[in-house]
């Protein structure tokens, strides 16, 4: 092993490089050394030059700070703090003199200072004498001293001096850095020059190695080579101890080897050979076979995709798309369509742009589809390829194949497919296979038309029982929900979602009886259990209440269902019967009411007029008993009065004898009927408005006021004060306040507090009388003047009703366009024309100036005008008659004139459609209205149809 090693390259190269390292490692230390050398050497006389310098630096900044105290203490003459910091900088001179002096290396240098001692001890003596002079305060010495004697002369000469010393010192600092760079400079150039011939070395070194090892290995190649050319060579270098003697020697052993094995090699690749092409015949078999079992593989599970759809698919355009889609890749086909030969040609397709195939569908009548059609068998159609058919595929002749198939229904064609092949005719097993599919298509289709007529009638009778008004329940024999319409859904919550076909009995009887008011709930689950049996219940209908916030009376009734003498469900109705059940109740309340509030007065007639007439009274007593009996009969007539009114109101004949009337004067004329009679309560008015005048009933306002302040007292059984307050509104409304400090009302009594025979039912209003109708009654009057009654209240803190009314002459703001324009200076015929023209249906509004009115019209565009001729205001109706006809945006617009000016010829002229003259009756201003604006010729007009119907009622009227 020793002798093998001593012989090798490899401990050849590695003494080469091992001598070569040490000597790299040697010269490197060596060039460490001496530079650190040189660095710390410099390194420490640059630390000297520099303590030198910066010890002349302090001389020199105590020098120049001695020389400015003394001026200091010369030009102020202030011995404190100039004179006393002189002394100390003088001795710090001192200090710094003996610091720097053995510092100083050069004889030059030496002089320097001791030259600065002379100065400074000359200058001593001269601030001695000056200090004298100060004291003295000589001046002219002074100046002398300081011109004559050198003593300026003498401090140029020290700083000069010390600072030729600073900077000597300070170029001595410089030369040694500069002498430094240039040894490290010329030690750098040493390196180059080293590595530049370990380089020279070291490539002296690799051509050597590769003279000894890269010789052998190339002669080693080409002997490779020739014994791979098949020669036969001797390898060199065999007799080498080294690795490439080794290497010789084992290439020599393969070669004997290779050469020795090589016929068998031959035989063995010659076999190997064959049964490549054997397998290789193997692979493409096995390819063609495994391709043609993915395409089978591929058809079944498209033809498992469309028998699904066939079988499970109830949406048209779904079962369309599955159906082509699914033809197209087990025929393998291109593109494809198809149509049904219904009205709407549903239809859908594969690879077809939707304007190809509306064109196709358009001409199906009179296309290659026709034949299929009526022959009711396919057809095929080769043609030339289209060039978007054949691609970006070069072929001069390609043929597209077209089969047209009729699906049939009872021997009739119901859709027509058409399947695109293109370069591929269609075969004949091709053929039958896809007329197979399509009678499968033909049944699904049927039961798709089935399914839609089924749902279709399912709709409709659901849209029916919709409109019902009962809540209709369809239940199985076991109770399971099969169906409810919509009006069970919002009255009992018993909706059944979209992804459920029923609901179990378990599930919605709980959800209902939950619904249910318990005192009611046992006895609705008897009924619907019985009647889910199919056994009849002890009562056909029952009444139950149920627990919602606002309680409802529902009458739940049903019929069994039969099937050829079979039980198969049941139907429950439940019919809301909460409106009928409160009239029911306020009508007996109300018989209740009324036999007490009709027999009470009567009994005090009947009593004191017996009394009158069986006893002898005195004229006193009998004065007494007649004001009781006409007092009584005076409350009879105010109950049969109101029975009366409120019968008017609803069958709409009452009637109003509207006027301009001040409001103030007759809530006045009220309040005093109940100041003498009333000594327990206090009436007053407050005045918050300027306008109280209104187009009115007096007696129907009158009435109103009575009921309101009426109630006011009657629930104020303890007294207390009474306010009636004006209010005025800017959107041109009086408002009225009448307010109590009584009993209040309840908030769930609110909503019904003006229903007709309502009173709030509590201990605290038991003996407090009514009939229930004085509110009811109070609204109406409110209404029918163009106002409303409203009420705010809190429980034992009173109440306040509030009636509104317009103002007489307030001018209404512009809200929008389409009302008709009445501009009219008369605040009460205004009024009156404004309610004729609202009770036809028009949106009304009101000026009383040209100028307003022409303000008015350029913020909207009305439908109509209705003009006076004399306005207030500087422009008269001719002139806004004007200016409407030339505007281009107005030009159009119906002009009604109503004046009393007898100009009528002059109105038509200007473009009015037509002129009345006051007086005339209000029902003319509405017929002329209506017939202007049926003649704009913007458009057709449609008037509110009851204003036609009144109108026509009208018209038969006067034809009576």
């Amino acid at each position: 092993m020793n002798k093998r090693w001593k012989n090798s390259l490899s401990n050849e190269f590695v003494k080469i490089m091992g001598g070569f390292l040490v000597v790299i490692v040697l010269v490197t230390i060596a060039l460490g050394v001496y530079t650190h050398q040189i660095e710390v050497t410099y390194e420490n006389k640059t630390d000297e030059l520099r303590s030198k310098y910066e010890s002349a630096i302090e001389l020199e900044d105590s020098l120049n700070q001695m020389f400015f105290e003394a001026r200091g203490y010369l030009g102020f003459r202030l011995e404190s703090p100039f004179l006393s910091s002189y002394e100390v900088e003088k001795a710090r001179i001192e200090e710094r003199i003996s610091a720097l002096s053995p510092k100083l290396s050069t004889q030059e240098e030496r002089e320097k200072i001791d030259d600065l001692r002379n100065y400074l001890i000359r200058y001593n003596i001269l601030f001695e004498d000056a200090t004298e002079f100060v004291a003295s305060d000589n001046t002219d010495e002074l100046q002398n001293l300081s011109q004559n004697m050198g003593g300026t002369d003498l401090v140029y000469t020290a700083k000069n001096s010390i600072r030729e010393l600073v900077n000597s010192i300070r170029n001595d600092i410089r030369e040694t850095d500069e002498e430094l760079v240039t040894r490290l400079s010329n030690i750098q150039d040493l390196f180059i020059a080293f590595v530049v011939f370990l380089l020279v070395v070291a490539t002296f070194l690799v051509g050597v190695m590769a003279k000894k090892i890269g010789r052998p290995l190339h002669e080693l190649a080409i002997a490779s080579s020739q014994v791979s050319a098949g020669e036969r060579v001797e390898v060199p270098h065999e007799k080498r101890f080294d690795e490439l003697g080794e290497l010789a020697r084992a290439f020599n052993s393969m070669v004997m080897s290779i050469q020795s094995n090589e016929s068998k090699l031959i035989s063995t690749n010659e076999a190997l050979m064959k049964q490549r092409e054997e397998l290789k015949v193997n692979k493409d078999e096995l390819e063609q076979s495994v391709k043609k079992m993915n395409y089978q593989t591929k058809v079944l599970e498209h033809r498992n995709q469309l028998n699904r759809s066939l079988a499970s698919t109830l949406s048209k355009p779904d079962l369309l798309q599955s159906i082509i889609s699914n033809l197209i890749e087990i025929l393998s086909a291109d593109r494809g369509l198809i149509v049904l030969l219904n009205q709407r040609r549903d239809h859908s397709s594969v690879g077809l742009g939707s304007d190809r195939v509306k064109r196709w569908i358009d001409h199906i009548e009179d296309g290659p589809a026709l034949k299929a059609i009526t022959q009711k068998k396919y057809h095929i159609v080769s043609r030339e390829a289209t060039p978007g058919e054949a691609g970006y595929h070069e072929v001069e002749e390609s043929v597209s194949y077209d089969m047209y198939l009729p699906i049939l229904s009872e021997d009739t064609a119901v859709a027509i497919l058409c399947i695109t092949r293109i370069g591929i005719i269609f075969t004949d097993k091709e053929v039958s296979e896809i007329n197979d599919l399509c009678r499968q298509i033909s049944l699904s289709l049927d039961k798709l038309r089935l399914y839609e007529t089924t749902e279709n009638d399912r709709k409709v009778t659901m849209d029916v029982l919709n409109t019902i008004r009962e809540g209709i329940q369809l239940v199985d024999r076991n109770g399971n929900t099969m169906s409810v319409n919509g009006q069970m859904c919002s009255m009992l919550d018993a909706c059944i979602s979209d992804d459920e076909r029923e609901k179990d009995f378990e599930v919605w009887s709980e959800t209902f009886l939950g619904k249910v008011n318990e005192e009611y709930r046992d006895e609705v689950r008897t009924y619907i259990n019985r009647v889910i049996k199919g056994v009849k219940p002890k009562e056909s209908e029952l009444v139950y209440q149920t627990n919602h916030e606002t309680p409802r009376f529902i009458r739940m009734y049903y019929e069994h269902l039969r099937n050829a003498e079979k039980f198969i469900g049941s139907i429950f109705v439940h019919r809301d019967i909460t409106r009928e059940y409160e009239v029911d109740e306020m009508k007996n309340e109300f018989v209740s009411t009324v036999s007490h509030e009709l027999r009470t007065p009567l009994s005090s007639v009947l009593g004191f007029t017996e009394l009158m007439i069986s006893k002898d009274l005195k004229p006193e007593k009998q004065k007494r008993y007649l004001q009781t009996i006409h007092k009584e009969a005076s409350r009879l007539t105010v109950l049969i009065n109101d029975f009366l009114d409120i019968q008017r109101m609803e069958s709409g004949r009452q009637t109003y004898e509207k006027a301009a009337i001040d409001l103030k004067p007759i809530v006045s004329d009220v309040l005093e009927g109940y100041l003498e009679t009333y000594k327990t309560h206090t009436f007053t008015i407050e005045d918050d408005s300027d306008q109280h005048k209104i187009l009115g009933d007096s007696d129907k306002v009158t009435q109103l006021l009575n009921n309101l302040i009426g109630n006011a007292v009657k629930y104020s059984p303890e007294g207390g004060k009474i306010t009636i307050r004006f209010e005025e509104k800017r959107d041109g409304m009086l408002f009225l306040h009448v307010e109590d400090e009584g009993l209040g009302i309840p908030e769930e009594a609110k909503p019904h507090l003006f229903d007709k025979f309502y009173r709030v039912d509590n201990s605290d209003r038991r003996q407090i009388g009514g009939t229930g109708l004085g509110l009811s009654i109070s609204q109406e009057i409110a209404n029918a003047h163009g106002g409303d009654l409203s009420v705010t209240s809190a429980l034992g803190q009173g109440s306040t009703f509030t009636i509104s009314f317009p103002i007489l002459g307030k001018e209404m703001d512009v809200p929008k366009d389409g009302g008709v324009l009445i501009v009219e200076d008369d605040d009460s015929l205004a009024l009156l024309l404004m309610e004729e023209l609202k009770a036809s249906g028009f949106d009304v509004y009101h000026c009383r100036s040209g100028e307003s009115a022409i303000h008015m019209i350029e913020k909207m565009t009305p439908r109509g005008i209705v003009l006076d001729i004399l306005l207030d205001g500087k422009l008269s109706g001719w002139d806004v008659l004007k200016v409407v006809k030339e505007t281009e945006r107005t030009t159009d617009i119906p002009i009604v004139v109503s004046t009393v000016t007898e100009d009528k010829q002059k109105g038509l002229d200007l473009g009015a459609k037509d002129y009345l003259i006051k007086p005339y009756p209000p029902q003319d201003l509405s017929r002329s209205v209506i017939k202007a604006l049926s003649r704009e010729e913007s458009g057709e007009i449609l008037v509110p149809e009851y204003a036609i119907e009144k109108e026509r009622k009208r018209r038969e009227e006067r034809g009576k």
